[in-house]
């Protein structure tokens, strides 16, 4: 799997950037569905401390979340699209 997005490692402070290769292991997330969609949780590990990471997917967002064990880099673009999605339902 590669990884979607830049994330940091709250253990050791590394950076993981995006497109890293790693192994993962998947988990279905029972009772939480999206739309019809299920929901999953992979595992891995930080490529320097061993320490074990999870995301999970947001189909409602079409994105990830980081769960545990890594935060999530700062990406400017991501607030300037939520700023005109929300700009957009303040009008419809």
């Amino acid at each position: 799997m590669m990884l979607s997005m830049s994330i940091r490692c709250s253990a050791c402070g590394n950076y993981i950037y995006k497109g890293t290769k790693f192994n993962s292991r998947k988990e279905v997330i029972v009772g939480e569905m999206y739309l019809g969609m299920q929901i999953f949780r992979f595992y891995f590990r930080c490529t320097r401390c061993s320490a074990e990471l999870t995301i999970k997917t947001d189909p409602q967002n079409s994105d990830y979340d980081v769960e545990l064990g890594a935060t999530r880099n700062f990406e400017p673009w991501r607030r300037q699209d939520e700023e005109v999605e929300n700009e957009k339902r303040k009008r419809g």
